[in-house]
């Protein structure tokens, strides 16, 4: 099992494809001239979220649960392709709560979140090769489903990085996770989809992130008309200069990307998104059609502003070892994120 934090306090940097001991509080966490930061301080410093996109016919579901330490956050939306947004869910609740109990085990954990009409379970386990969703957003959002996800099977991207030198972050990415089985409803009422083509992102990030931290951040998964399933997840000013938090996936064979490169005008998001790297194995046009957003204005110690997009993506993937992958029209995500946490 690898461990991600050794001897003297050296972290473990690296593309991890095995089993993870998750000993985080073994990290002894450095201010900048290197004196321990501990207690309250370090326990606010450590953050952890999982996000899951869910896309199902003509309906898009995403959902998250954030742990800042100080505040603790589940928000979920569904979109359709020809309503746009429907419905958008958001709680919140301080750090102390007892409404969430998000485990520090990335590999193996059962989520909960409970608060008055809203109640999210996530169930991963590694072991066993699963993935387990059942929430229902203030009682008028409900969907479940079970998806097959291991290590050995879906190859996820699983990378430490340092965020500083006296910090680090963990995430696993994975696209996509087809459904075994799925339902969801909206106000009661059943929504109609096709079954075989259920498919998920899934992405976890954990760990003493940057104070700033910046993200652009892209994930999509399908299965294309000739049952090839395809996947992507990417981002920019995350870690490029470690291990690269970019990866596609065709028939579960993951394919790492050093760097990938967004040009879009972010004062004109709805614009198209070219978002591509230099070594030609991946070229997209994104193609916006709708938002979740969020702001956070808490003075010097809390600033967010978070614009998640849902639209279509157009492309081909070109691994090295077989040829280009190209398609059209396939529902994704695309993000803009700036925190002070």
């Amino acid at each position: 099992m690898y461990k991600i934090i050794g001897n003297n306090n050296k972290v473990n940097y690296g593309c991890i494809d095995e089993p993870i001991e998750w000993n985080y509080e073994a990290f002894k966490l450095l201010d900048f001239f290197n004196k321990e930061i501990k207690g309250i301080k370090k326990k606010f410093a450590y953050h952890q979220f999982n996000y899951i996109g869910i896309t199902a016919g003509k309906y898009i579901v995403g959902f998250a649960t954030v742990d800042l330490g100080y505040l603790k956050n589940v928000f979920a939306f569904i979109y359709s392709e020809d309503k746009g947004m429907i419905l958008e869910s958001d709680d919140k609740c301080l750090g102390f709560s007892k409404k969430m109990d998000f485990p520090r085990n990335p590999d193996n954990y059962i989520t909960t979140f409970n608060s008055g009409k809203t109640s999210v379970r996530v169930e991963k386990s590694h072991d066993r090769g699963m993935l387990h969703v059942d929430c229902n957003f203030k009682d008028q959002l409900k969907f479940k489903g079970n998806f097959n996800f291991s290590i050995e099977s879906h190859q996820p991207l699983r990378v430490l990085n340092p965020s500083v030198p006296t910090r680090f972050t963990y995430t696993e990415k994975c696209s996509p996770l087809v459904a075994n089985d799925f339902e969801i409803s909206l106000d009661g009422n059943p929504l109609a989809f096709e079954t075989d083509n259920v498919t998920a992102i899934y992405d976890w990030s954990g760990g003493y992130l940057r104070r700033e931290t910046n993200w652009y951040w892209t994930a999509f998964g399908t299965i294309l008309p000739n049952k090839t399933s395809i996947g992507a997840n990417f981002a920019a000013f995350t870690n490029e200069t470690y291990f690269s938090e970019n990866a596609f996936w065709i028939d579960h064979k993951r394919t790492r990307v050093s760097r990938v490169l967004y040009d879009f005008n972010e004062q004109e998001p709805y614009q198209t998104w070219h978002v591509y790297d230099e070594a030609g194995l991946v070229d997209l046009i994104f193609t916006p059609d709708g938002e979740r957003s969020d702001k956070i204005n808490g003075g010097p110690l809390v600033k967010t502003i978070f614009r998640q997009f849902v639209g279509s993506f157009d492309g081909f993937f070109k691994p090295a070892d077989g040829g280009k992958v190209e398609f059209t029209k396939v529902k994704g995500f695309c993000e803009i994120h700036r925190a002070i946490w």
